[in-house]
């Protein structure tokens, strides 16, 4: 092979390697689980879990102690589905009951329910009802992105790059930040949301080039 023929290789190969897939995104198979839409759904389902099965319900707009009660019967019928978890441990951490929320929180995070996933992270984050602990921040929120979870995808390469997550000696490629900004960025038609990934792929840019 000539010495050109060597460098249009490499040149290839470069071109492949930086064009490649950084992160391994996966669906999240919610057919797992029952879809049937419970009194629990219609009381405490939030509109941005990728999961629910009924429209959302604000804060302010949940019968918070209706809620528990029909989710304590939702979960007790079907003690493994996550979105049912989830929704029980939100009606109770939105009743200031974030003690009693936690085996339900928990419950789903263990069966890697993205909006679970991503909302417990958030907990470790602010050290509420739980101990702070960034670096299990930085490992569900990592999990929680994989499944696309948007809040996910915008946050963990935020929070990375203004240092939240340096006590955890993790170390995430430029590759895979600007991948999870643009998976945010194909799975949403927010205009504030293309803003922000627009702002943080520059940022991504200029730090890494420097």
């Amino acid at each position: 092979m000539t010495r050109a023929m060597m460098k249009f290789a490499c040149l290839l190969g470069a071109l492949a390697a930086g064009s490649a897939h950084a992160v391994e995104f996966t669906d999240y198979d919610f057919s797992r689980y029952s879809q049937e839409v419970t009194e629990c759904d219609r009381l405490a389902s939030h509109d941005l879990d990728p999961g629910h099965v009924a429209p959302g319900v604000t804060r302010s707009g949940m019968d918070k102690e209706a809620a528990i009660k029909a989710c304590h019967e939702a979960v007790a019928a079907d003690p493994d589905n996550p979105r049912l978890n989830y929704q029980l441990g939100r009606a109770y951490g939105y009743s200031g009951r974030g003690e009693e929320a936690m085996p339900y929180r928990l419950k789903a995070v263990e069966a890697e329910y993205p909006q679970s996933l991503f909302v417990i992270g958030y907990l470790y984050f602010l050290g509420m009802t739980i101990d702070h602990d960034v670096c299990k921040t930085l490992d569900l929120w990592t999990k929680s992105a994989r499944y696309r979870r948007l809040a996910a995808l915008v946050a963990l390469p935020r929070h990375y790059m203004r240092g939240d997550f340096a006590a955890c000696e993790a170390d995430i490629p430029a590759a895979d930040l600007r991948a999870y900004l643009r998976e945010a960025g194909s799975i949403s038609s927010d205009y504030y949301v293309g803003m922000l990934v627009e702002v943080l792929l520059a940022e991504v840019d200029r730090r890494y080039a420097e």
